[in-house]
């Protein structure tokens, strides 16, 4: 059996993807510059890649000894976010982009995207948001009607907000990035870590090309935190995906493993995929938790919803805080990086 070797997992330069990928605004909706970052990145790499029309990258790693069943790994770009809904009183009111609490955002810079290039900052706030003058802000149970937006603009008697900021503009939240002992902390590590991940692991099978028996696909989602889906696929027969791993009570993942979620809120994953990944994971001492998602939906689910005739998993590095300041450790990604490798070596 031919083996893709890599002798020790270059954490740092994972990391280094990581802070890279939060640092670039995308939230659903709002995705080109890094659908280009990563285009530029597989240009570089001299990795294959197209782009789709709705704006996912996929990079392509084809060989002439393919086997009937080809496989992909699916992760997304695109991020929670918000759109500016109305301006009023130099506040602006917005609508959120994906699912999550308005608490979760309340006290978090942002950044507004204007529709002519130039971008504002500001701060997320409740509605009369000193304690000094509203003691009712502790007994507040925040809906999004209820939150604004404090741009930083100096306007004046010619020029008001209206002139700067447009209903429509997109809202993008500063993720907060922060490395210590391990943990990698941050905003949108759903699913930045596990991009992230794959881009590590492109230069590797790039480089270990002539190794592969079947075509290996990295798919860039931009649609997937308000379910849209994916698109435009390649011919295969194994859609692996690889999104954040839940991390919370009532589950068993943790933030130093690969979860393998055999069902999520859509149903089960394949059985004889799900089943090969997990004998993987413990026949090469992969610290995995199989888990059950109770409240998740993927764009496997999306595929199958719509019809594709396709063996589904997923797994992904363990997450703490979903939707708000997430965290997550080093050891879970290398966990989640030999899994993959490991799956590779397996159809060689």
């Amino acid at each position: 059996m031919n083996s893709i070797k890599v002798n020790s997992i270059d954490k740092e330069k994972i990391i280094r993807n990581i802070e890279k990928l939060v640092s670039i605004p995308s939230p659903t909706g709002f995705t080109s510059e890094i659908s280009k970052y990563l285009i530029n990145y597989a240009e570089k790499n001299s990795i294959d890649y197209y782009k789709t029309k709705k704006g996912a990258v996929i990079f392509k790693f084809e060989t002439e000894k393919a086997s009937k069943e080809n496989s992909m790994f699916a992760c997304h770009i695109d991020t929670l976010g918000a759109m500016v809904n109305q301006i009023k009183d130099q506040k602006l009111k917005i609508t959120n982009i994906g699912g999550y609490p308005p608490f979760y955002i309340i006290g978090n810079y942002c950044k507004i995207h204007c529709f002519d290039g130039k971008t504002y900052e500001g701060t997320i706030l409740p509605e009369n948001p000193s304690v000094h003058v509203n003691k009712k802000l502790t007994d507040k149970k925040f809906k999004m009607k209820d939150v604004y937006i404090r741009p930083d603009i100096i306007t004046d008697e010619d020029k008001t907000l209206e002139n700067y900021i447009s209903v429509g503009d997109f809202v993008s939240f500063n993720p907060g990035f922060k490395l210590t002992n391990g943990f990698i902390k941050s905003r949108h590590l759903d699913d930045k870590s596990s991009a992230a991940a794959l881009l590590y692991l492109s230069e590797i099978i790039k480089n270990n090309i002539d190794m592969l028996n079947q075509n290996i696909y990295f798919y860039f989602n931009i649609t997937e935190e308000t379910g849209q889906g994916i698109a435009g696929m390649p011919p295969i027969d194994n859609l692996i995906i690889v999104d954040m791993g839940v991390v919370g009570d009532k589950v068993e993942g943790n933030e130093y493993s690969v979860s393998i979620c055999a069902k999520d809120s859509s149903g089960p994953y394949n059985y004889q995929l799900v089943q090969k990944l997990i004998k993987l994971s413990a026949e090469n001492n992969l610290n995995y938790k199989v888990d059950v998602f109770p409240y998740y939906g993927s764009d496997g689910s999306a595929a199958l919803r719509a019809g594709n005739d396709l063996k589904v998993a997923l797994i992904g590095p363990g997450v703490s805080a979903s939707h708000g300041y997430e965290r997550t450790h080093i050891k879970g990604l290398t966990n989640t990086v030999n899994l993959i490798l490991t799956y590779i070596d397996s159809i060689n």
